[in-house]
């Protein structure tokens, strides 16, 4: 008698992640596509609200080489299932399709990802592509920055060799 009601209750198959089939072009369902060497992989620990539990996050970084359907910066960093996401790992280059949402990038546990080899004509797949957005230079913002905050230091010591020759001028 109590064998019957647990037959209800659990379930007698589940799988643990199910994948539609999808229909070819594939970048036809996601927001960008990228080909690019994986620079880091990282893992982030965030706590989402005051008593909620703590959520685990995988977060990787890419050198993107070409781009599709939109185009992106030249080093992209993308959230990717914890659990589910491909196994990217560093220094290996992919073909990675991306969903965007709010300027941050997604890899969906379902999004094909493959890895390249010279073999592989993801040009033939995808199309031309364009090339990434052009990184900031950090060492021509720095130089810039320095030559202000130089010019700024120089104008400074001259109002104050100015002013002071005049006081002992008075």
């Amino acid at each position: 008698m109590l064998c019957i009601p647990l037959t209800f209750i659990s379930p007698t198959q589940s799988k643990a992640l199910s994948c539609a089939e999808i229909e070819e072009p594939v970048i036809d369902h996601y927001d960008a596509a990228i080909v690019g060497t994986v620079l880091n992989v990282k893992y982030d620990t965030k706590q989402t609200a005051f008593n909620a539990s703590k959520e685990t996050k995988k977060f990787i970084s890419v050198a993107v080489e070409k781009t599709w359907k939109k185009q992106v910066d030249a080093q992209l960093i993308f959230e990717a299932d914890v659990t589910w996401a491909h196994d990217f790992e560093e220094d290996k280059k992919y073909v990675i399709y991306l969903i965007e949402s709010e300027g941050d990038y997604y890899n969906d546990p379902c999004s094909p990802v493959s890895l390249t080899e010279p073999s592989n004509d993801y040009e033939q797949l995808l199309g031309k592509g364009q090339k990434p957005k052009e990184a900031v230079n950090s060492n021509n913002a720095m130089t810039i920055f320095v030559t202000i905050g130089l010019a700024i230091f120089l104008l400074t010591v001259s109002l104050l060799f100015i002013w002071k020759r005049k006081k002992t001028s008075e």
